[in-house]
């Protein structure tokens, strides 16, 4: 307290603790979207020239799955699915925290970073993601819990690569 010609002056203090009430009851900021955790990163959902049906070109059809945490997880039976209920399943593979995986449509050899859907529709090789309208991935752990998910709605570009930020 301040005195300022014999009187006291609380006035330095009444402000201190309006202040500290006003903070308190401050609408906090919104969080992020992924704080943590295993979640999707980019999506190409159409990658670049005609679908020919190339495993080439079913391979620049990708999801990226990223670990934000700060340990590694397992990711043996987490789920990759759209919206038309394709599903991928992971075998035993183990994402490092920070890294990420990625997951493509087409054929080849697994390994730490990369690996290969092998989608089949009736026999054959095909695409999982449309190219236009609306589609949605959905990543789901191993108890079969939805931790994110990610929409787009693609123009179909027959000659250019399209692609989506989930992050």
């Amino acid at each position: 307290m301040l005195r300022k010609n014999g009187v006291r002056m609380a006035v330095p203090v009444a402000a201190g603790v309006v202040g500290l009430l006003l903070g308190a009851v401050a609408p906090a900021e919104a969080a992020p979207k992924h704080q943590g955790g295993v979640h999707f990163g980019f999506i190409q959902y159409n990658g670049p020239g005609a679908d020919k049906g190339s495993n080439a070109s079913r391979n620049s059809e990708f999801v990226q799955i990223h670990n934000a945490g700060r340990s590694a997880v397992q990711l043996q039976g987490y789920k990759v699915r759209d919206k038309n209920g394709w599903t991928y399943t992971f075998r035993s593979l183990k994402i490092g925290a920070g890294k990420t995986v990625t997951l493509r449509t087409g054929s080849g050899r697994n390994t730490a970073t990369n690996v290969y859907w092998d989608h089949r529709y009736r026999g054959r090789a095909a695409y999982v993601w449309n190219n236009s309208g609306k589609e949605t991935a959905t990543l789901y752990n191993a108890k079969g819990k939805s931790v994110d998910s990610c929409s787009w709605k693609g123009k179909g570009h027959a000659s250019k690569a399209e692609s989506v930020n989930c992050h």
